[in-house]
C-alpha cells in the first residue's frame, strides 16, 4: 500500500497518517515502517526526530538556493522507498512545490529547478520504480475551519514556524486542488475534514482505498485474520 496525503496545513494530514498507520497495523499485523513527514520547511518529523525550534531557525536562515537544494535532495532520496511494498508520505513533492513558490523564493516558473518540471520528473521516476498504485489522498477543509484550527494550533511546536498566513488559505487550497489534479499518480481520493472527527475521516479513507489495495495487501489482511 502506497499513499501520499496532500493538503493545506491544518487539514489533518499528520493526524490521519498516524491513524492510517495504526489501522494497517490492526488489519495486516504490520504498520508502515516509517511515516515520511519531512516535506514541510522548517518542521520535519523523523530521521531521526522532529526538528527543534533552534534547528528550524537554522533552516529558515538558509538562502533560497540552499533551501531548494535541501528540499530537492531529500525528495529524490525518498523516491527509492517506493521500490518496497508500502509507503506512507505526507505532502511530499506536491506540498513542497506549493510552499516553495509561495513562501521560500525558489522553484519559480522559468527557473532551472521550476517546481512544475521537478514534480513531473519525480512522478516519472516514481512510476519507473513502482508498478503498484500510488494513492494520492487530497485532504481539504473549508477556509473557516482552517482559520479556527490555525488559531488553536499555531503555537504548538509543529506549527510555530509555519509560513501559512490566514489570508493565504484560500489560495493554498486552490493550489493543492490544482497540484493534485495535475499529478499523473493515482488513483486519487478527496477527503473533506471540515466536519468529520479524525476517526470518521479515517473510516471514510479506509473505505475509499479498498478498491485500490494490492493483491499483497489483501493477502496480508487475510493472513492476519487467520
Amino acid at each position: 500500500m502506497k499513499v501520499i496525503l496532500a493538503g493545506c496545513e491544518y487539514v489533518g494530514t499528520t493526524t490521519i497518517a498516524n491513524k492510517l498507520h495504526d489501522w494497517k497495523q490492526s488489519v495486516m499485523g504490520e504498520g508502515f515502517s516509517l511515516i515520511h513527514d519531512h516535506s514541510k520547511i522548517p518542521h520535519t518529523s523523523g530521521h531521526p526526530d522532529d526538528t527543534t525550534l533552534e534547528e528550524q531557525q537554522q533552516i529558515l536562515a538558509l538562502t533560497p538556493k540552499l533551501k531548494e537544494m535541501y528540499s530537492r535532495y531529500h525528495i529524490y532520496y525518498h523516491v527509492h522507498h517506493y521500490r518496497g511494498t508500502d509507503d506512507l508520505t505526507v505532502g511530499f513533492h506536491i506540498e513542497e512545490s506549493i510552499y516553495a513558490q509561495m513562501y521560500y523564493g525558489y522553484g519559480l516558473p522559468g527557473e532551472q529547478y521550476d517546481r512544475k518540471l521537478i514534480t513531473e520528473q519525480i512522478e516519472t521516476r516514481l512510476k519507473q520504480v513502482s508498478a503498484d498504485p500510488i494513492i494520492v489522498v487530497h485532504m481539504t477543509a473549508t477556509p473557516e475551519v482552517l482559520v479556527r484550527r490555525m488559531s488553536e494550533l499555531k503555537d504548538t511546536p509543529q506549527h510555530t514556524n509555519s509560513p501559512v498566513r490566514e489570508s493565504d488559505i484560500e489560495t493554498i487550497l486552490d493550489r493543492f486542488r490544482e497540484g493534485v489534479a495535475r499529478s499523473s499518480l493515482g488513483p486519487k481520493i478527496e477527503i473533506d475534514t471540515s466536519a468529520a472527527s479524525p476517526d470518521d475521516t479515517l473510516g471514510e479513507l479506509v473505505e475509499a482505498i479498498q478498491p485500490h489495495l494490492t493483491d499483497f495487501d489483501r493477502e496480508r489482511i487475510e493472513a492476519h485474520r487467520s
